[in-house]
């Protein structure tokens, strides 16, 4: 048997013999086809023009067509580097012929350029949602920073803790992108990249990521002797308020699951399963120790967490409280009594209600009329149209009556006209333990409803771009 280093140097050798061929079979000369230069040149000028104009956008993959593509500009560098003296040679380097639709230049400098950002674009869910956000161009509007929020989101979820602290954002965003990776690091116990970033945050704005832990904390039903240490190391209103929020949400839901006789099992917080149910909490008493004075932002938590179990709340009460109240009656499919509650005179919060019903309706799969309350949203159009149909998105999303199913053309027939605010609703779904996906890819489609086409293509940066975008890998 050859020692290993022999083995090695064998290897090495085949793969230098190997490469050696293939250099010479592209570079040194035409392969042997039995046809004539003038012959061969034609035939790779007409198969490259064939492959750019019969295939074309909206039939195939972006991938798909990238394939083909570079395979056409291959075909034309071909005759270039060796057929130059033929006639096709001299009319492509005169410039007097195409590839299909695209004079040659442009094809090759600007759109395979393109086709690669479009490629890359349809790859996967936060590419595309990436894609759809820098669609805005300069305009960093409301619907943008929460598009890219949520991309940082599914980032953190995805474990990508690296990619998502370094997403470029705006410096008055700098906040947002910390406190969403943090969100999700502390929701989720990482204890490491916790530590971490407590320690690499500032100090004026420990109030507000101390808070999000206290909240986490309380929602993932962790001893309460880490709260109280939280709270000895920062015992500001602020951080008991988001500990006394997290303990309403997971109280509220346990105790609805237990009235509903539902499983544990299907409680779920931010994509995650409750977890250490047997951690109880006394919201009241909570509460009162926490503000032996009282507090009012205490008191509207308090009155929510009574309206998500049942008790009507007075007309004049927070918006949110409304929304908890709306809950519970979809949860014991009141549905009549959703739309006689908007009726009150003195609601507040009225358009958050109606679009909390719109969500409601269309995740209990009542299509028609969650269609109808969106309706005068629709007729107003603009920001207040993107947002109704985001709502009823939601609502499709996490129905369990009806399961959200994403087809090739699904996600780019949904009724937003806002990339960013399609970006918001991407990510969200990407997140969605009800996620499916059925046949082709749905992201291509995406990419083509908001940037159709190959006309009027800027250059790109340099030379260097261009050319990586237009080579074929070697096979």
């Amino acid at each position: 048997m050859l020692p290993r280093t022999r083995l090695s140097f064998l290897a090495v050798a085949a793969l230098l013999v190997l490469a050696a061929s293939r250099l010479s079979a592209t570079d040194a000369g035409p392969e042997p086809t039995g046809e004539s230069p003038d012959a061969e040149a034609q035939r790779l000028y007409d198969r490259a023009d064939d492959y750019v104009a019969s295939i074309k956008e909206g039939d195939y993959s972006y991938s798909y067509i990238q394939f083909y593509w570079k395979r056409a500009q291959s075909n034309i560098d071909r005759i270039l580097r060796v057929y130059p003296q033929t006639p096709v040679g001299r009319q492509l380097k005169a410039g007097m012929l195409e590839v299909g639709p695209y004079e040659l230049d442009y094809f090759k400098s600007r759109v395979l350029f393109r086709l690669e950002e479009k490629r890359l674009a349809a790859d996967d869910s936060v590419n595309c949602a990436i894609f759809l956000c820098e669609a805005k161009g300069n305009l960093w509007d409301e619907a943008r920073r929460m598009g890219v929020a949520r991309i940082i989101e599914a980032l953190s979820r995805q474990k990508r803790w690296g990619e998502a602290l370094k997403f470029p954002v705006l410096p008055a965003d700098r906040m947002l992108k910390w406190t969403t990776v943090f969100r999700v690091a502390a929701r989720f116990e990482q204890a490491d990249l916790v530590k971490e970033m407590l320690a690499n945050t500032a100090r004026a704005d420990l109030p507000e990521v101390h808070a999000i832990y206290g909240e986490a904390l309380a929602l993932r039903g962790r001893p309460r002797k880490e709260i109280s240490a939280l709270l000895d190391r920062d015992p500001a209103d602020a951080v008991k308020l988001a500990v006394l929020s997290g303990m309403v949400q997971r109280e509220s839901k346990i105790q609805l699951a237990a009235t509903l006789r539902l499983p544990v099992s299907s409680i779920f917080f931010a994509g995650d399963s409750l977890k250490r149910p047997e951690v109880r909490d006394d919201v009241s008493a909570v509460a009162r120790a926490f503000f032996p004075r009282g507090n009012p932002a205490a008191e509207e938590l308090l009155a929510t967490y009574h309206a998500a179990l049942g008790e009507r709340p007075a007309p004049g009460a927070a918006g949110a409280v409304h929304v908890a109240y709306l809950q519970y009656l979809a949860a014991f499919e009141k549905f009549d009594e959703l739309g006689a509650y908007l009726l009150a005179p003195e609601l507040n919060g009225r358009a958050t209600c109606e679009l909390t019903v719109m969500e409601l309706l269309a995740q209990a799969n009542r299509t028609q009329d969650s269609e109808r309350y969106r309706a005068p949203y629709i007729a107003a159009g603009g920001e207040t149209a993107e947002t109704a149909a985001l709502a009823q998105f939601r609502g499709q999303m996490n129905s369990t009556e009806a399961p959200f199913t994403v087809h090739e053309k699904t996600l780019a027939a949904l009724p937003f006209k806002d990339p960013a605010v399609l970006a918001q609703a991407m990510m969200e779904w990407s997140l969605s333990p009800n996620r499916s996906i059925r046949g082709a890819s749905p992201y291509d489609a995406v990419v083509r409803k908001f940037s159709p086409g190959f006309d009027n293509i800027p250059a790109p940066k340099s030379i260097a771009v261009r050319d990586a975008a237009s080579v074929q890998k070697p096979y």
